[in-house]
């Protein structure tokens, strides 16, 4: 078992960050995957963040019209972490790892740009 998934703080962290409501504009996949980089660059765990230029998001619920956006997930201690939707949006889309990520691309100065991000300017990173 690798040292992250030994990290009972960092596994805390991960389960606040998906049960937090999840909003398109202001707790979205880029936040909360940047979060958890930031917090895993703190307890000095190797952390990369994953973009995705293209994602479907199935829903489950009528009217069934799956979501086309770009999506952002982490990797920490080489494991793939994505709570970009908390439980209740799952009811109405789908589980986190039914997300269909295309064409993803590795950011490996994904610490960087986390650090960069302060959690009241989160949302100036991107847009």
């Amino acid at each position: 078992m690798s040292s992250f998934m030994k990290n009972a703080e960092m596994m805390r962290f991960i389960d606040e960050a998906y049960h937090t409501p999840y909003s398109l504009l202001t707790n979205n996949c880029f936040h909360k995957s940047i979060k958890i980089v930031r917090k895993a660059d703190e307890l000095v765990l190797e952390a990369n963040l994953v973009i995705a230029l293209v994602s479907i998001t199935p829903r489950h619920t009528f009217p069934y019209l799956p979501r086309i956006l770009p999506h952002c997930y982490s990797m920490v201690e080489r494991h793939k972490v994505d709570v970009a939707l908390d439980p209740a949006t799952e009811k109405i889309w789908c589980k986190n790892n039914e997300i269909i990520s295309l064409l993803p691309m590795n950011l490996k100065r994904g610490v960087w740009i986390a650090r960069m991000c302060s959690n009241k300017n989160i949302t100036k990173c991107f847009w």
